[in-house]
């Protein structure tokens, strides 16, 4: 009787219960599971365990509660409008309670990227991919360059972020002056390639290339004290 408890609570997958019952174990694994049969708590919970496992804009959970509706009713007849509604509960209760933060969240995949080296309007991009709203977008970009400013060194103040996240690219994949020195000039031409791919500009990249690291250190400031 456990063991049947314990299948049915998920879903009949047998990774979980250690045995298998019935046909179970002779089932087709790449037959795709029966989908769970929506309501207004299991969205609740089911945003609940996606934000305890990953930071999400508004918009994504949304869509991935849009996902489970649609699937509910084509498989149980679930009333659409009624799921509707309980998503928007559900999302305004994540909100009230500060479990989503559109403002905190943008800000905070914008300085993850500036770090990783993603040029602004790449960031701009991955922030509109994710469903933050347009005039989000525009305030947080101004709110990451004045904070790069502000970690920058005296010497590079009001300079160009893209330029420093180029840099901080090049030092995370190891291109030019990053290289090791033999190798520096036979690779000129596939490392400024690669800064392009990245949203960089020819002069930006060219720069970065053909700079020297003791060049480099006060503009990475700008991305090492974000």
């Amino acid at each position: 009787m456990a063991a049947d408890s314990a299948s049915e609570k998920f879903g009949g997958n047998a990774r979980f219960t250690g045995k298998a019952k019935g046909g179970a174990k002779d089932r087709d694994p790449r037959e795709p599971q029966k989908p769970r049969r929506v309501t207004r708590d299991y969205l609740m919970n089911y945003a609940t365990w996606y934000l305890e496992r990953f930071a999400a804009s508004r918009a994504r959970l949304e869509k991935l509660m849009h996902g489970k509706i649609r699937l509910s009713v084509a498989e149980y007849g679930t009333d659409p409008q009624e799921a509707e509604e309980w998503m928007k509960n559900v999302l305004s209760v994540c909100e009230n309670a500060g479990f989503i933060d559109d403002t905190a969240y943008a800000k905070g995949r914008a300085r993850s990227l500036l770090r990783k080296g993603k040029a602004i309007r790449v960031i701009a991009a991955d922030l509109n991919a994710r469903g933050i709203a347009s005039d989000l977008i525009d305030d947080t970009i101004t709110d990451l360059k004045h904070e790069a400013n502000q970690a920058a060194y005296e010497e590079v103040r009001g300079t160009d972020p893209n330029i420093a996240a180029a840099a901080a690219y090049a030092r995370r994949r190891r291109l030019g002056p990053f290289r090791r020195p033999d190798q520096r000039d036979e690779k000129r031409d596939k490392d400024l390639a690669a800064l392009a791919r990245q949203g960089f500009g020819y002069d930006t990249a060219t720069r970065i290339i053909n700079g020297e690291i003791d060049d480099l250190n006060d503009l990475l400031s700008m991305i090492d004290g974000i």
